[in-house]
C-alpha cells in the first residue's frame, strides 16, 4: 500500500479521544508544523485523493516537502498510539520498566537498578510473561557479572542459571503446543471433521505429542499459558473428531480457567476475545445453535469495564451470534426484527474495527438479499472499504460474492461483467488455493441467466452443488454465508428464504 493511503487509513481508524490526544500532542510545540497541516486536511476533508490533499498542502505550508511530512505525520501519530496503549498489558508495561532498568545502570545507579530488575522478575513471574523473564533475568546476570558478582554465592549464581534454563525450556514447550494447535487446525480447516478410524489415526502424532508436553509439567502443570493452551487443543479435536458434548465440556472448562485467571486477561481481552469467537465459530459450523447462548452470555460480559470502542466491537459481535441461528435457516423477517432492536450498533458504527464494520454491512446486506431489497442490499455493500487492509479479513471471498449477488439481481450486468474479470484476475494472480465455490459462481453469474438453462445443465450444476456441501473445504466459506443455497433458489425459482429452511431441515 503506498504511504499516502497507509496515513489515510491510519488517520480514519483512530477513535476521538485517540485524535484529542494527537491534537493536544501537536498544539505543545507551539506554532502549527508542517505536518500538522497535513493531518488537519486530511482529517477534515471528505476526499483522500493524493493529488487534490499535495495540492492543497503545498498551498497552506508554502511549498514544504509533502512526503516528509506525510512520513513524520505517520510516526507521530504511531508514537501517540503507542503512549496510549503502552500501559494496556503487563508486557508492554515491563518492556518499558526493562527500558529504565537499563538507564539506571547507566547512570551508575545500581542499587535502584536491581531493585527495578526484582520487581520486574517477581511480576512477570506472576503473569508467566516468560519472554520478559528471561530477558529481565539475563540482563541481571550480565549486571552482576560486570559488577564482579557483588554479595553473592556460589549457590545463589547456581540458582539464577538454573532458573534461566527452565525458563526458557517452558518457553520451548509452550511454543511447541502452540505449533501443534496450529497443524491441528490446519488440518481439520483443509480435511473437515474426521469420521473414520483411519483419519482419527492422521491425528495422534499431534494428539500424543500434544499429552505428552502438558503431562511433562507435572505439579508444575498449573502453568496458564500451557493449560489454556491444552484445553483449546482438546476442545478443538473432541470437536473436529464428532465427540462434540465432550467437546463443549471442554470449551467450558476453558472458559472457566479464564475467569478464575483475570490477572492473564489484556487490557483490553483481546485474546479472551478471539478464544470466545473461536468457540462461537466452531459451534455454528457443526450447526449446534442451542449451546451458542451461554458462550455468547460470556461474550457479553467480556465488554464490562473497558473502553467503548471496545464495548461496541463485543457488541457486535454478540449481535451476530444472536442473529445467526436465524439467518442461516432462511429466517429473514426475525433478522430484520433483531435488526431493527439494535439500532444502536448500526448509529455507532464508526467505532467498530474494520474487520466488524465489514461483517455487520456484510450480513445486513444479506438480510436484505433475503428479503429481496437489493437496492438496500446494494448500499450495504458498497459501504464496505475495499483496500489491500481488507485482504487479510477472512470473510472478503464473501464479500465480493455478495457484491457479484447484488448486481446480478439488480440487472446491472456491465458492473457484474466488470467485477468478475477483477476477480479472474485476482485468483489468476495469486497462488494460494482458491474455493471451487467461487469458480462455480462465476461461471454461472458470466451466464448472466441461471434461469434460462437447460433441464442437463440444472442436473450438472446440482451435482457440482451436491459435491460443494459434502467438501470440508469449501464449507469454511459455506459457513459463512450458503452460495449453494442461493443459485438452487435461482435455478428452482424459489424464495432463498424457503431454499435454505428446507436444506437446513433436511427436507
Amino acid at each position: 500500500m503506498k504511504k499516502f493511503d497507509s496515513l489515510v487509513y491510519l488517520v480514519g481508524s483512530m477513535s476521538k479521544s485517540e485524535k484529542k490526544s494527537l491534537t493536544l500532542s501537536i498544539s505543545k510545540n507551539g506554532a502549527e508544523q508542517d505536518y500538522a497541516v497535513l493531518y488537519r486536511l486530511i482529517a477534515r476533508s471528505d476526499s483522500v485523493n493524493e493529488t487534490a490533499i499535495r495540492n492543497a498542502y503545498q498551498k497552506e505550508a508554502r511549498g514544504q516537502s509533502f512526503d516528509i511530512s506525510m512520513h513524520y505525520l505517520y510516526d507521530r501519530i504511531l508514537d501517540v498510539l503507542v503512549s496510549l496503549h503502552r500501559r494496556k498489558t503487563v508486557t508492554e508495561d515491563l518492556t518499558r520498566q526493562l527500558s529504565k532498568a537499563r538507564i539506571l545502570y547507566e547512570r551508575d545507579m545500581f542499587y535502584e537498578c536491581f531493585e527495578s530488575l526484582n520487581h520486574i522478575l517477581k511480576v512477570a513471574r506472576e503473569h508467566e510473561a516468560y519472554e520478559i523473564l528471561f530477558f529481565a533475568m539475563r540482563l541481571k546476570r550480565e549486571y552482576l557479572l560486570r559488577l564482579n558478582f557483588p554479595n553473592m554465592t556460589e549457590q545463589e549464581l547456581y540458582h539464577i542459571h538454573h532458573e534461566q534454563k527452565e525458563i526458557i525450556r517452558n518457553i520451548q514447550k509452550i511454543t511447541e503446543q502452540g505449533s501443534l494447535f496450529d497443524l491441528l487446525k490446519y488440518r481439520l480447516l483443509h480435511r473437515g471433521n474426521i469420521r473414520s478410524e483411519k483419519q482419527k489415526e492422521e491425528l495422534n502424532d499431534l494428539v500424543v505429542r500434544e499429552l505428552y508436553i502438558s503431562a511433562s509439567f507435572g505439579d508444575s502443570g498449573n502453568i496458564f499459558e500451557i493449560a489454556k493452551n491444552h484445553k483449546l487443543f482438546q476442545a478443538s479435536y473432541l470437536m473436529g473428531v464428532g465427540e462434540s458434548a465432550s467437546a463443549l465440556n471442554s470449551f467450558r472448562e476453558l472458559v472457566r480457567l479464564f475467569d478464575e485467571n483475570p490477572q492473564f486477561r489484556a487490557n483490553p481481552p483481546v485474546y479472551h476475545l478471539s478464544v470466545l469467537e473461536g468457540i462461537l465459530h466452531m459451534l455454528r459450523s457443526s450447526r449446534n445453535y442451542d449451546e451458542m447462548d451461554y458462550f455468547r452470555r460470556k461474550l457479553e460480559a467480556l465488554s464490562q469495564g473497558y473502553s467503548k470502542e471496545f464495548k461496541e466491537n463485543v457488541a457486535c459481535l454478540a449481535f451476530q451470534y444472536e442473529m445467526f441461528p436465524y439467518f442461516d435457516r432462511g429466517d429473514y423477517a426475525a433478522c430484520r426484527d433483531l435488526m431493527g432492536g439494535h439500532r444502536e450498533l448500526y448509529d455507532n458504527i464508526d467505532q467498530l474495527s474494520s474487520l466488524r464494520k465489514s461483517e455487520l454491512l456484510l450480513y445486513t446486506a444479506l438480510v436484505h438479499v433475503g428479503l429481496g431489497e437489493y437496492s438496500q442490499a446494494k448500499k450495504q455493500i458498497n459501504s464496505i472499504l475495499f483496500d489491500r487492509n481488507i485482504e487479510y479479513i477472512p470473510i472478503m471471498k464473501t464479500i465480493r460474492l455478495v457484491r457479484l449477488i447484488v448486481y446480478y439481481e439488480l440487472e446491472n450486468f456491465d458492473l457484474l461483467q466488470y467485477e468478475i474479470r477483477s476477480i479472474r484476475r485476482g485468483l489468476a494472480l495469486k497462488k494460494e488455493q482458491a474455493f471451487k465455490t467461487e469458480y462455480l459462481m462465476l461461471r454461472l453469474l458470466g451466464n448472466e441467466n441461471l434461469s434460462l438453462a437447460s433441464g442437463k445443465a440444472h442436473a450438472r450444476i446440482y451435482e457440482q452443488i451436491e459435491a460443494l456441501r459434502n467438501d470440508k473445504y469449501e464449507m469454511q466459506l459455506l459457513v459463512l454465508f450458503d452460495f449453494t443455497a442461493w443459485i438452487e433458489s435461482k435455478l428452482k425459482k424459489l424464495p432463498l428464504g424457503m431454499v435454505l429452511s428446507r436444506y437446513r431441515s433436511g427436507v
